[in-house]
């Protein structure tokens, strides 16, 4: 786990953090000059979880995430009639019926999502970068990319894969509900919906993860028009002034993407809703950043 911890301190450099190191002491901290959001101290980590100190980056607001899937009686995609539905497993990712992985049921959110509200984010205060439901639906979709008029959202969507744009009634709509479900699993989310944390340690290990991805890695991509050329970091095709392209400020504000191309390094699958994580440069959806990170447990599918 400190081998682990300390390569997610590395990335801190490119956040333009300064770290401090006392020898004696081990603490490394952010410098006053960086915004001081966070405070992380390396004194023999084991050493911390094993004692009563806590450890606990600062949160603007206690984590509360809204997951609304609906999973039990689902059918299965591979079994068809020969699974009578999704029952699950005590504590494994599988039917209990068919012994299939979760994901291969058909797996729903039973409401409106709003990925804000999935990550346990606050929502944002201005009203330009806001996608509200009753304007998502409206464009005839289950999600659109905010601070867009409706002739933009088109045009955005016209560059997607037919079968993945989020049109209500059609495939894309089921391929953004599956993407939700797998690259933004629960369990990487809130610690309430873990099985598998079953002391105290573990659970400040796991918090440790999570503040540190969500400060460092963790974001959601914008959707610009370009006041200039550029060239696509992802295809390094040209993008001429006055296109549509997307924005991701954790990895740079320099670069942007073709609405196709900005997609998770792993599965190259569109990366959900525009949330991202940057590591090295690249981009991943949730679910594949935090395997580079930590193990994930084929069984139970958490991190270890």
């Amino acid at each position: 786990m400190e081998d682990n911890f300390s390569s997610l301190l590395d990335e801190l450099d490119q956040y333009e953090y300064i770290k401090v190191i006392d020898n004696d002491k081990g603490d490394v901290q952010r410098s006053e000059d960086s915004g001081g959001l966070m405070q992380v101290t390396q004194r023999s980590l084991q050493e911390a979880l094993n004692k009563d100190e806590s450890f606990e980056p600062e949160a603007s607001e206690p984590r509360g995430i809204l997951v609304q899937e609906v999973d039990e009686g689902q059918p299965c995609l591979a079994c068809e009639d020969r699974c009578p539905g999704f029952s699950a497993h005590e504590w494994r990712n599988t039917c209990i019926s068919c012994k299939c992985p979760r994901e291969l049921h058909d797996i729903y959110n039973e409401n409106f999502v709003n990925v804000r509200d999935r990550l346990g984010w606050r929502r944002e205060d201005d009203p330009a970068f806001q996608a509200t439901k009753e304007k998502t639906l409206k464009e005839g979709y289950t999600w659109v990319p905010p601070g867009l008029t409706s002739q933009q959202i088109e045009e955005y969507m016209e560059q997607l894969p037919n079968h993945k744009m989020p049109r209500l009634g059609t495939p894309g709509e089921k391929y953004r509900d599956i993407q939700l479900i797998y690259q933004l699993p629960k369990h990487d989310l809130s610690e309430e919906y873990c099985r598998m944390l079953t002391n105290p340690s573990e659970v400040k290990e796991y918090e440790i993860f999570r503040e540190l991805r969500d400060s460092i890695a963790m974001d959601i991509g914008s959707v610009k028009e370009l006041q200039s050329s550029m060239t696509c970091h992802g295809c390094g095709g040209e993008m001429e002034s006055g296109d549509l392209a997307v924005f991701a400020p954790k990895l740079s504000r320099d670069v942007s993407w073709h609405p196709a191309c900005f997609f998770c390094q792993t599965c190259e699958e569109l990366l959900v809703d525009l949330t991202y994580c940057q590591h090295s440069q690249k981009l991943y959806c949730e679910r594949h950043y935090a395997e580079l990170i930590r193990p994930r447990c084929p069984a139970c599918d958490e991190e270890y």
